[in-house]
């Protein structure tokens, strides 16, 4: 599909004008359809990027879904999450005072320094990468947060999710499967889960909310409450 755009927007670029009878109306038009063409050839480029850009994303989060990575040290990639879904992720959750929030694949560590500085809770990461955790930790340390936020260099798979009610995260479909059995058990009723972009498989969602990032992609919110799927 997208070669098939591309190559109609290069048949704009370069198809001659059609031959007319009027030479007179000919050397009218040409300079008109010139003058036309690299725009319209511009305006087709553009578009031609912009759906690259969208569907590049959803290629990659495919590619690592269908991936047999059950031995594979990471479970899925850094990606950053924009500030303004970071946000909207924790506003979705609902957090009070007496919160913990865990974060699945923590990355830089911009979801528990944004719940921390915030709301106040307590807030602990767990990621693979030690040049991720180590870069999280300097900017903890820099924020003056280390009294509420922790990150743990640990296998998101064998974190144990009891200790917390609020579990963020941005990974693929197969990593949140894996992890639904720890959430349907480990989690206490009450407890909320937001993940970014994918969902959990069969459950059902309380609520799901799209919205536009400042790169202008579309993402996707996932919010369950524990107490409406615990024992599927």
């Amino acid at each position: 599909m997208t070669e098939g755009f591309l190559n109609l927007c290069f048949k704009l670029r370069l198809r001659r004008a059609p031959a007319v009878s009027n030479p007179g109306l000919l050397s009218g038009l040409v300079p008109v359809a010139s003058r036309l063409m690299p725009i319209l050839f511009a305006v087709c480029l553009f578009a031609f990027v912009m759906t690259v850009s969208h569907q590049k994303e959803s290629r990659v989060a495919i590619a690592h879904a269908n991936d047999d990575d059950r031995d594979s040290r990471y479970i899925a990639p850094f990606v950053p999450t924009p500030e303004e879904v970071v946000v909207r992720m924790l506003e979705l959750a609902e957090i009070t005072p007496g919160d913990t929030l865990y974060d699945l694949g923590s990355g830089d560590g911009r979801i528990v320094i944004a719940a921390a500085k915030r709301y106040g809770i307590k807030a602990v990461g767990f990621e693979i990468n030690p040049a991720l955790v180590e870069e999280s930790r300097g900017t903890i340390k820099q924020e003056g947060l280390a009294n509420l936020v922790e990150i743990r260099e640990q296998d998101i798979r064998s974190v144990d999710l009891s200790p917390a009610s609020v579990v963020t995260m941005y990974l693929y479909p197969n990593a949140n499967l894996r992890l639904r059995r720890a959430i349907r058990t480990q989690l206490k009723p009450g407890s909320r889960v937001v993940s970014l972009q994918f969902a959990m498989g069969d459950w059902t969602p309380a609520k799901t909310e799209q919205l536009k990032d400042s790169a202008g992609l579309t993402r996707t919110i996932y919010l369950w409450r524990i107490a409406a799927t615990r024992g599927r």
